[in-house]
């Protein structure tokens, strides 16, 4: 496994983490997207969460630009 997929392995599901049970994902339009890259994502997310940088428009959508402040 790469390591962007083992980190999103163990942040997802580890005992000491988020201790997910069922997760599903779409890769949208690119479906030429590998495991890796959309481990990527989920990690690049899970941080941005963790360190606040999201605005909660509602309990579905989150907005973060990329220079850590929310919009």
């Amino acid at each position: 496994m790469g390591t962007q997929l083992e980190l999103a392995k163990k942040r997802l599901f580890d005992e000491k983490a988020l201790k997910v049970g069922n997760i599903k994902l779409f890769p949208g339009s690119n479906r030429d997207t590998t495991a890796e890259e959309m481990a990527e994502e989920i990690n690049k997310s899970l941080s941005r969460i963790e360190t606040g940088n999201v605005v909660i428009l509602d309990d579905d959508v989150e907005l973060y630009n990329d220079e850590g402040a929310g919009l």
